[in-house]
């Protein structure tokens, strides 16, 4: 392991630790399932109005339990939405893990060496990476529309809320940091420009099938993509 990959390697470990509920520990399995029910109920509140949706009064009534047992849990509602965040993150890194695995799999089928010398070997790749990338994002703004929405109020609320703030960093330092282990792996000029505008990239296809209500148009998506990796697999 190279001195970069140790490196998005602590970041990834980072994220992991920066996972620290604050409310109430549940000691029983039946306390922490409503525990969880609680937050489960929060995140929907976000993902439909917004951080400012989410009121002790309202995500009760979400989550079906009485009133009492979310300031049980959680001391305010600052707490509550700190907790719900760092549900959403915790997740999130599972999502994470899955879509990077494949993306590693792809890689390992290839002579590394071949993509960037070997005409033929290339367009394969590219296009394997953009099929790869476009039921990516289909599958997004399909299934996981919810969580898109969420991630979006979490991380715009965390530039007001310093407490949020640490997460927020780690949780975008993730996906860089894996982005940039894979960049490496594929021997891409320039691993850690070319994340960010990855990213960049995607992310704004994410929001416009979100704004398109969860539908995409795949060839403007696939163009988009071919474009980036394009510029991506350029010597």
């Amino acid at each position: 392991m190279n001195a970069e990959n140790v490196a998005t390697t602590k970041e990834f470990e980072s994220l992991k630790s920066s996972i620290q509920y604050q409310g109430r520990k549940a000691a029983r399995a039946k306390s922490e399932h409503r525990r969880r029910e609680i937050l489960e109920a929060a995140l929907r509140i976000v993902s439909r109005e917004g951080i400012r949706g989410v009121k002790h009064r309202a995500v009760a009534k979400e989550a079906s339990v009485p009133l009492a047992s979310t300031t049980y849990y959680f001391k305010d509602i600052e707490e509550l939405i700190s907790d719900a965040f760092m549900l959403f993150a915790e997740k999130s890194l599972q999502v994470l893990d899955l879509f990077y695995g494949e993306l590693n799999k792809l890689v390992e089928t290839y002579d590394v060496k071949q993509i960037h010398n070997n005409a033929e070997t290339k367009e394969k790749f590219s296009e394997d990476l953009i099929s790869m990338g476009v039921a990516y994002i289909k599958a997004q703004v399909k299934f996981r529309r919810e969580d898109l929405l969420a991630e979006m109020a979490f991380l715009l609320e965390a530039v007001r809320d310093e407490r949020l703030k640490p997460l927020a960093r780690d949780y975008r330092a993730i996906w860089y940091s894996r982005l940039i282990d894979f960049l490496t792996i594929a021997n891409a000029p320039a691993p850690k420009e070319d994340a960010m505008f990855i990213i960049s990239s995607v992310q704004g296809l994410l929001y416009e099938g979100i704004v398109s209500e969860g539908e995409i148009d795949e060839v403007k998506t696939r163009a988009i993509l071919k474009r980036a990796i394009h510029l991506l697999m350029q010597p």
